[in-house]
């Protein structure tokens, strides 16, 4: 494939929550003559029903994207079982957090961040672009920060979300999903309420974050509707969200379909490199 050749700097700690080690892969496209300063920057959120994967697993498409001339970070998160929601989501914020305050070394513009998930990470992804312009009294039922903790100071928004197959309403899918169970703490008869706020769905509003949803139509573990209900719920709100589906394919043949990876860079290409288009 042509495009920049690509330097790749593994198992970077940027955070450590309740000292457990956070690390990334940061890929970053070689420039000849001239400084890598100020590119656009997209984070990948792995999936794995938010109890199992790793950064690993979004190898090719952070390659894909610094071959584009991005900065791409694939991150880990907290799992499930032994870490329950929000800390996942808190893990995302700290990531893109780590990105601001690192941009010059980084060579990144912490005003063009881009998030891109699958499954799971295609979730927490589009709860950072839903949540983004709630109350703080909204956003603090998802987080185990609390109000007064400095880490909200300053906290960016990112300017696009790509999601890929992702659960978009937990209210609605059936109890052995993904284990929802295990990452929410309990059944949905047990503690609706926090089904409801880590749901995006929930949060839908005209300031949310621009999302491309990518999600194939035979998709059997992650159905099709959650998604679809929040890009219309974006488009009547004047969001200018994308969807893309795909015939006859299911949940990680969508994954490996090469017309994920090349919707996703047209998009954060469009979103990105000329915010002023959304």
């Amino acid at each position: 494939m042509s495009g920049f050749a690509v330097e790749v700097d593994r198992g970077i700690v940027f955070d450590t929550p309740e000292q457990t080690e956070l690390k990334c892969d940061v890929y970053t496209p070689i420039t000849s003559g001239e400084a890598s300063i100020g590119r656009p920057v997209v984070l990948l959120i792995h999936g794995g029903a938010w109890s199992s994967g790793s950064r690993h697993m979004m190898g090719g498409f952070a390659l894909r994207l610094a071959r584009e001339g991005f900065v791409a970070i694939a991150i880990d998160y907290r799992l499930a079982p032994k870490w329950k929601f929000p800390a996942q989501l808190d893990d995302v914020r700290s990531a893109i957090r780590w990105v601001v305050s690192s941009h010059e070394s980084l060579g990144v513009d912490p005003q063009k961040i881009g998030l891109f998930g699958y499954s799971a990470g295609g979730h927490l992804a589009c709860l950072i672009g839903t949540l983004a312009d709630e109350p703080a009294a909204v956003v603090n039922a998802t987080s185990g920060w609390q109000v007064d903790d400095p880490r909200w100071v300053n906290m960016t928004t990112p300017l696009a979300v790509c999601a890929g197959g992702p659960p978009c309403d937990l209210t609605d899918l059936p109890a052995a999903v993904g284990g929802l169970g295990f990452f929410l703490g309990g059944s949905f008869e047990q503690i609706p309420e926090v089904y409801a706020s880590a749901s995006p769905l929930t949060h839908a509003s005209s300031g949310d974050v621009p999302t491309l949803f990518i999600h194939g139509l035979k998709d059997s573990i992650v159905p099709v509707e959650g998604s679809r209900s929040l890009y219309r719920q974006h488009r009547e709100l004047g969001v200018n969200s994308e969807f893309i589906s795909f015939e006859n394919q299911g949940h990680l043949l969508t994954f490996l379909n090469p017309r994920t990876a090349d919707s996703m860079v047209d998009f954060f290409r469009r979103l990105l490199d000329h915010p002023d288009r959304r």
